[in-house]
């Protein structure tokens, strides 16, 4: 297993000298991660599918797919599993509340955000994404393998903190709270109803929404998240700053996971993704639908 350094740091929302964000051991790069593979455990964690992990990946990472952490629940996709079968995964790849976790994908960190604010949900205290993902690694032309990891089981217990979830009637029931904002996650063709999007009954958006695409998030190529000033300036732009509180949403849930982890590395407390997003909102008729 990796080892990791956990090193004491600054005040809280104290702004990282280097990368500008408040949260900076939310994301990691990969000289840290080689850095420190002596040091302290840690455990890393591939979400991409069991067939791109066996062509490659991170020595000593354990797959763990996000697919086998959702559900389809009510007609609504993508919805969060039972967090006993959330736990037995978690357990059976080594994961304990004391390990460190490291996430990687291949996709511009989407896939990988999505794990985060699971394990963020289940209240897992340590836990970061690592910058740039596989591809990032493969470019620098670091060591990877294709040999499986079979950790050793162990028992995971959550912690579920509430805070970072809303359902349909929680958003319902503050769409006229000056204080709840609405941030979208996907393209602005499906914001403004342009675009339907698979299963959206009704195209558009839940009113009073502001729109930031996840891949604003990204630098072009390659892609890795933005600077903390540039991400800021982002979401200052369209209204979401830290005195509110933010519920994010997408289709399915997935994109607006990436959103989540901007707003948690740039220092946000007060942001909740809604599980369901606009398939579950479009879908039920009492959910009004702007354009």
């Amino acid at each position: 297993m990796f080892l990791w350094v956990v090193v004491a740091t600054q005040a809280p929302r104290q702004l990282d000298a280097l990368t500008g964000y408040a949260n900076a051991d939310l994301l990691v790069s990969n000289q840290q991660v080689a850095d420190q593979m002596a040091e302290m455990t840690v455990r890393l964690i591939d979400v991409r599918s069991p067939e791109h992990y066996a062509l490659g990946h991170l020595p000593e990472a354990v797959n763990l797919p996000v697919a086998t952490l959702t559900q389809n629940r009510d007609g609504i996709p993508g919805m969060l599993a039972p967090i006993a079968t959330i736990e037995q995964e978690l357990g059976n790849r080594g994961v304990s509340r004391q390990t460190r976790v490291v996430i990687y994908d291949a996709f511009g960190g989407v896939q990988a955000t999505r794990l985060f604010w699971v394990l963020d949900y289940l209240g897992h205290p340590r836990i970061s994404v690592l910058q740039g993902g596989y591809e990032a690694w493969q470019g620098e032309e670091r060591p990877v393998t294709r040999e499986g990891v079979q950790p050793r089981v162990t028992r995971y217990q959550a912690q579920v903190d509430h805070s970072k979830l809303a359902n349909l009637r929680w958003v319902q029931t503050r769409l006229q709270i000056p204080d709840v904002m609405r941030l979208d996650a996907r393209s602005p063709a499906e914001f403004s109803g342009q675009v339907a999007g698979r299963q959206i009954t009704r195209p558009g958006h839940i009113p009073g929404a502001v729109n930031v695409d996840w891949v604003r998030n990204l630098t072009a190529a390659p892609r890795r998240f933005k600077s903390g000033d540039a991400l800021r300036q982002l979401y200052q732009d369209v209204g979401v700053t830290p005195d509110k509180e933010i519920v994010v949403y997408c289709r399915t849930g997935v994109r607006a996971s990436h959103d989540y982890f901007v707003l948690r590395l740039l220092g946000y407390d007060r942001v909740r993704l809604y599980d369901g997003s606009f398939v579950e909102w479009s879908s039920n008729g009492s959910a009004p639908v702007a354009r």
